[in-house]
């Protein structure tokens, strides 16, 4: 027989590896495998064959990778791994929930032991205990070194497990980097955008989803207490004062993906393709201008205080953004994204994030396009998890991002022909018939959104991140913003509030301001953003923090704005 205390380092990580990547991920295996039978098809049982092989390799990579730091190390950073591993299973066995950055974030930061002990209890440690204690007294009894650490006498026995550390690391990584290329000609093929499936696989199964969500995290704190160290806080420099009134609102922020508003109906355009949006009567929307051509420079620029990203290139972050600033006054924030912009997403310093590789691997979406309605039911969640108000919620869209004719379902083609293949040949109309089709989409998914919020006290502002050219074969954005055309920058900005809302007579007097002016054919900016939504929801500076110039909110600046728009027309 074999006993326990002969063990070397590698086979403990063999045997940890298939507790850990196969037993404790055995229902998320149950459930694809069923999948599989009842979609069997080359691609679908290619991809369990490869999650059970990447569960097993990837797991033993990281188990090997923690003797680098020698025997104590290796047990120690070992039991971490499972307990962790196993305590997360116990929540998405039982709660059938992803473990991500927001239960990460949620455990390291909170601060709230009445919340702890509401999902922490006697199941729980009894799950720990039964399911925790075999596998630590594997790591602990055994006695033996960690064979990666290179010693004299010990060098051909640290090649060889260099060797398997390198060939687990290959049996890991190839067959999901070619699934994903496969799953890419696939979405080609049937003008479908699925989230990566590579992210997907690395969201669902333990140990890879607490540890890249934990990597998420430490590098927003890092990015933040160190990148960031040197950025203004405008919360901190300034004095704000806060309306009453705003104690049980909500704030929803959409941010919108190419979608221009010379193409929207509700701006004069000779299509009807905002039906929704024009039947609204608390609305109020304006022509914008962005402050660039491209998502990431956009993002930087469109929510800090107007200079507060410079005017270069790269568009240097200097301040923290709005949704910061709100977070430090006294806002709960939660954020969810059909894109992958982690970088802007840790900078809002919301409580939760969710991004699309982390949606999709939610078991009801598993399989299902990169679609903005996914964002619907997470609103409603999070008013859920937020029920006395005061909360901010973000959603970033995919909106008309090429290949348009993959941002909608088919029942929305209203506009043919298409521009559906992004190999063929496509002609402006093709294109704008696609880009069309996707703007009906935009105004569908913001009426949903409304729907989720009527019965409350809420406000809504969309606003696109910038506009697109296109022409016969072309779309492009991008262009260096001294040289982009104007289609580049046109964006819609568009503000919608609730009958609830309304009820307060400082917000309805307010939101009467703004369809004023949207009545009159006010353009805004991007740069505007942070002093209007400050100063829409009724926040005041007495020593500077709302510049009352970009606040559309602002009597006396309203006025002008009406009054130089009347003039022009």
């Amino acid at each position: 027989m074999i006993k326990v205390r002969t063990l070397s380092q590698a086979q403990v990580s063999l045997f940890l590896a298939m507790y850990v990547g196969w037993f404790l991920n055995s229902v998320i295996l149950y459930r694809h495998i069923k999948v599989a039978f009842q979609q069997p098809t080359l691609l679908t049982w290619s991809s369990v064959i490869a999650e059970v092989l990447a569960t097993f390799f990837a797991t033993f990579l990281v188990l090997r990778l923690t003797s680098l730091g020698g025997r104590w190390c290796a047990k120690i950073l070992s039991s971490v791994i499972v307990l962790v591993s196993v305590a997360s299973a116990y929540y998405m066995f039982m709660y059938n929930i992803i473990i991500g950055y927001g239960i990460i974030a949620s455990v390291l930061t909170t601060t709230d032991t009445d919340l702890t002990t509401e999902v922490v209890g006697i199941w729980f440690y009894l799950w720990l205990i039964v399911l925790g204690v075999p596998p630590l007294f594997l790591i602990w009894i055994n006695e033996c070194r960690a064979s990666l650490v290179v010693q004299s006498r010990q060098v051909k026995s640290a090649a060889v497990s260099w060797g398997i550390l390198c060939l687990a690391l290959a049996l890991a990584w190839l067959p999901i980097r070619t699934l994903d290329k496969a799953y890419k000609v696939q979405e080609h093929q049937t003008n479908r955008d699925l989230p990566s499936y590579g992210g997907t696989v690395a969201h669902t199964y333990l140990p890879a989803n607490w540890l890249s969500s934990l990597g998420i995290f430490a590098w927003s704190r890092l990015n933040e207490d160190v990148f960031s160290e040197d950025l203004i806080d405008p919360a901190a420099r300034f004095h704000y004062t806060a309306p009453k009134s705003l104690d049980d609102t909500y704030v929803v922020f959409v941010i919108g993906e190419t979608t221009r508003w010379d193409h929207m109906g509700i701006f004069g355009y000779g299509r009807d393709t905002t039906p929704n949006l024009a039947k609204e009567s608390n609305l109020a929307a304006f022509r914008g201008q962005s402050c660039d051509t491209a998502t990431k420079l956009s993002l930087r620029c469109m929510f800090v205080r107007e200079g507060g990203a410079a005017n270069d290139p790269g568009r240097t972050l200097k301040e923290e953004n709005v949704f910061s600033v709100l977070r430090e006054l006294g806002f709960t924030s939660e954020l969810y994204a059909m894109q992958g912009e982690v970088w802007f997403y840790s900078k809002t310093d919301a409580n939760n994030i969710e991004f699309r590789e982390q949606i999709g691997s939610e078991p009801e979406n598993r399989g299902k396009t990169v679609d903005d309605m996914l964002l619907v039911p997470k609103v409603a969640q999070s008013l859920s998890n937020f029920p006395k108000g005061k909360h901010l919620i973000i959603l970033h869209t995919k909106g008309s991002h090429y290949l348009y004719s993959q941002r909608y379902p088919r029942s929305f083609a209203k506009y043919t022909p298409e521009c559906i293949g992004s190999n063929n040949f496509c002609s402006k109309e093709q294109l704008i018939n696609a880009y069309d089709n996707s703007v009906r989409y935009v105004d569908h998914t913001l009426e949903a959104i409304y729907d989720q919020l009527r019965d409350k006290k809420a406000i809504v502002f969309y606003v696109a991140d910038h506009g697109e050219s296109i022409s016969d074969n072309m779309h492009f954005h991008g262009t260096p913003r001294e040289m982009a055309p104007p289609e580049q920058f046109r964006v819609p900005m568009i503000v919608w509030a609730s009958t609830p809302y309304l009820e307060d007579s400082d917000n309805k007097q307010r939101f009467s301001l703004l369809q004023q002016q949207a009545r009159a054919g006010v353009m805004h900016k991007h740069t505007e953003i942070f002093d209007s939504l400050m100063g829409c929801l009724g926040y005041r500076s007495d020593n500077g923090g709302i510049n009352a110039k970009n606040n559309w909110c602002d009597r006396a600046t309203a006025e002008a704005a009406i009054k130089a728009a009347t003039a022009q027309h």
